[in-house]
């Protein structure tokens, strides 16, 4: 009897579910729903009492910093990809983030005329284009990161999907555990057998 999709998914998961769930992640878990709920406080709060205009300090230090911010992130990306280094997919995602809050604050917070209109052609013609590409490629390097790391550890490809896959963790005792200096020695040039092989 072959198994189908459902039925690869659900094995999947539970051949990469841990034995024994890490402290950082039940800690990551319980500090992001009680930030959940604390900024949902925080938003009510606002709501009811923030004024419609406000007169701000260092206005040009807030936005010269938060330029230089996605200066790097753009940099920190491209360089990454330039050397095909796994940093392209986390800055690939923020730097699409920033892209969008600094198309948002730049039409929320201009006046109307010519600094909104402004504003609108460069939110829809520049950063939020560049940011949707961003997020795609981001979207498509990790589909294909998954894929690989099935592959690698013998099993076929199930899922790429970022909603379905599981998320696996090691465990905290194996964790950046380096490979013996024996199983380096014995191991021989012309070798080209993979984890996936074994």
């Amino acid at each position: 009897m072959r198994c189908g999709a459902p039925c690869a998914l659900r094995l999947l998961r539970r051949s990469m579910r841990p034995t024994v769930r890490p402290n950082y992640v039940r800690f990551t878990e319980r500090l992001l729903i009680f930030a959940t709920l604390a900024l949902m406080g925080w938003i009510v709060y606002l709501v009811l009492d923030l004024p419609v205009s406000y007169r701000a300090q260092n206005w040009d230090i807030a936005w010269i910093g938060f330029d230089l911010g996605m200066l790097v992130s753009l940099a920190t990306t491209a360089w990454a990809l330039w050397y095909r280094r796994q940093l392209a997919i986390p800055a690939a995602i923020v730097s699409a983030t920033i892209l969008v809050i600094d198309a948002w604050f730049d039409v929320i917070t201009s006046h109307a005329g010519f600094d909104q209109d402004a504003a609108l052609v460069s939110a829809f013609l520049v950063e939020l284009p560049l940011a949707v590409y961003l997020t795609h490629f981001s979207r498509r390097a990790i589909r294909f990161s998954i894929a690989n790391a099935q592959l690698n550890a013998g099993l076929s490809v199930v899922s790429v999907s970022l909603l379905r896959t599981p998320l696996a963790f090691v465990d905290d005792n194996t964790a950046h555990r380096r490979p013996p200096a024996d199983a380096d020695a014995e191991s021989s040039p012309g070798d080209e057998s993979s984890p996936g092989d074994q």
